[in-house]
């Protein structure tokens, strides 16, 4: 339910975090940013999870279907996250609580 409520935050807040990125990012530096290997990257976007387009054989995300591939249920319900996923989702939820006791 907090989930719910707080949908349109979730785009937001990735926003937020990949600001510093470039419009497009390659699957290498979304390796780095989520500790995800890189043949789950290209898992990802092989399978069509993950929006991309190649060149010179490299995956590269457009940062836009990378915060939408954040918010997925797909991403959410991975089981085995990374501490970085951990971290973003624990964050999120301590900024919500901080917006909702004002």
């Amino acid at each position: 339910k907090k989930y719910l409520e707080s949908k349109g935050l979730f785009p937001e807040y990735y926003a937020d975090l990949l600001s510093d990125y470039k419009d497009v990012i390659s699957s290498q530096e979304v390796v780095k940013l989520t500790g995800y290997a890189k043949t789950t990257i290209n898992n990802w976007c092989g399978k069509g999870r993950l929006k991309h387009f190649i060149k010179h054989n490299t995956y590269y995300i457009p940062k836009v279907f990378l915060i939408e591939f954040f918010c997925s249920t797909y991403f959410r319900s991975i089981i085995r996250k990374t501490s970085w996923h951990i971290q973003t989702i624990n964050e999120f939820h301590h900024l919500i609580q901080k917006k909702q006791c004002k």
